[in-house]
């Protein structure tokens, strides 16, 4: 069972790579692009929901993770410039694709927070770019910035020994606070790169704290210390970013 879903996790990266080229060379023709993105997206979901079925392991927020990491990648994708840079970042989410189908189901801290954390970066680096190409749509933005910090914590919080009400809370909270950075940010002259970082920073600073918190083992130090590292990453990005001229 391992070695086909090893194969049909490659092919599952491999299709998205092809949906993608056909609909967005030389430029993405989006009343094509999107709705074939869906169908791949809902074909994709269907299959990981029989296979984490057959090896007793399904959980709709494992799903979920699953489908928010295509999205992510969908979302850098559309940002992207250029044809080279676009053809070598499919190259590379091929490979990450495959690695995460292929680690679908696995419970193992480190493999989940850096799962996490690659489609967080993704997520939140599209919406300060949508809003700096396409701000009419400013409302929609924060929100889908919500949704997707609600659906992405909650879905790393589920192997908390905790009750439910208390990982969606805790996920609620964690999803008004990025949106409302959010929305904060769109008010500085910042290119979107930077504004991707320090939300996903601020995402980072509140999934991980509140992580040790629901184990009862937060304290002084662990605060201290991913409070700096965020300090020292953000202030690395901001004097290396280029700025945003308004008009």
């Amino acid at each position: 069972m391992l070695k086909e879903h090893k194969l049909i996790s490659f092919c599952i990266g491999l299709v998205l790579v092809i949906v993608l080229q056909k609909f967005a060379t030389p430029e993405p023709v989006f009343r094509f692009l999107l709705p074939a993105f869906l169908l791949y997206s809902t074909a994709v979901f269907v299959y990981n929901r029989w296979y984490l079925k057959q090896i007793q392991k399904y959980n709709i927020w494992v799903g979920l993770r699953a489908m928010l990491f295509l999205a992510s990648a969908f979302g850098l994708f559309l940002i992207i410039p250029t044809e080279s840079f676009r053809a070598f970042y499919l190259v590379v989410t091929v490979g990450l694709i495959w690695f995460g189908e292929t680690m679908l189901g696995n419970e193992g801290e480190n493999i989940l927070l850096n799962e996490t954390l690659i489609i967080a970066f993704g997520l939140f680096v599209f919406f300060p770019a949508s809003y700096q190409y396409i701000p009419v749509y400013g409302p929609l933005y924060a929100i889908g910035v919500f949704i997707s910090a609600v659906l992405l914590s909650r879905s790393f919080y589920e192997l908390i020994p905790q009750a439910d009400y208390s990982k969606l809370i805790s996920s609620v909270v964690l999803g008004l606070f990025c949106s409302e950075f959010f929305w904060a940010l769109s008010f500085l002259p910042f290119h979107f790169s930077i504004s991707g970082i320090f939300l996903f920073n601020l995402f980072y600073l509140c999934l991980i704290l509140n992580y040790y918190h629901q184990f009862h083992n937060l304290n002084l130090k662990k605060i201290q210390f991913h409070l700096l590292l965020i300090i020292i990453c953000s202030a690395v990005a901001l004097l290396s970013t280029p700025w945003k001229i308004i008009q």
